[in-house]
């Protein structure tokens, strides 16, 4: 069992509390089919946080993904706004800490341990995704999975080094437009899908 500590999270909306790993507790990695993956969920990093700042301006109703969620705090975030929320990661410890949060902070979501390309996952309103251009694999099936999904996307970025490729690849098909963040060198891009 991993030794989990609240952690409180200041957001202009007011407090959020999301349940992680204690600092220093060694965090097995998920084992996803043959792969072993490092628990890079195991704590909010600046992104995430930028991007739950941005998705406390959803408008109600909206339906949301956020994809790789990891601790969850824009999918919580996004669920206080009043959005109806699926927050997905491959890691099922990460999925079942965003379930937690949920309750301890008195929200409503679904969270599930899925695949961003999962072909079952439903279109939305509005698609998620914090630091996730991070890969090469992660760029090229961001960019096959995301027009399907929803026709806006928000992404936060600290500044990775494959971020100008995504961008790139995606302006043919999506108006981009970008901000920095209160989060020191994390951009906040949103992307609206062009009319076919």
């Amino acid at each position: 069992m991993i030794e989990l500590v609240p952690e409180r999270v200041s957001l202009p909306g007011g407090e959020l509390v999301v349940l992680r790993p204690a600092p220093g507790v060694e965090v097995p990695f998920d084992e996803v089919g043959d792969e072993l993956l490092p628990p890079h969920w195991a704590e909010p990093w600046p992104s995430g946080i930028a991007l739950a700042q941005a998705a406390e301006a959803i408008p109600p109703g909206t339906r949301v993904l956020e994809i790789g969620c990891g601790l969850g705090l824009p999918a919580l975030a996004a669920a206080r706004a009043g959005a109806e929320v699926l927050a997905t990661d491959l890691s099922t410890t990460a999925i079942d800490l965003v379930r937690r949060s949920a309750g301890r902070n008195g929200l409503t979501l679904r969270a599930e341990a899925r695949s961003w390309s999962d072909p079952a996952l439903e279109p939305v309103d509005l698609v998620l995704g914090a630091d996730l251009l991070y890969g090469h694999r992660n760029v090229v099936e961001l960019g096959e999975v995301l027009p399907r999904l929803a026709p806006q996307v928000w992404l936060t970025d600290p500044g990775r080094p494959l971020a100008p490729e995504f961008l790139a690849a995606a302006r043919p098909a999506w108006s981009v437009t970008s901000r920095p963040t209160a989060q020191e060198g994390v951009t906040l891009y949103r992307l609206a899908r062009r009319p076919a």
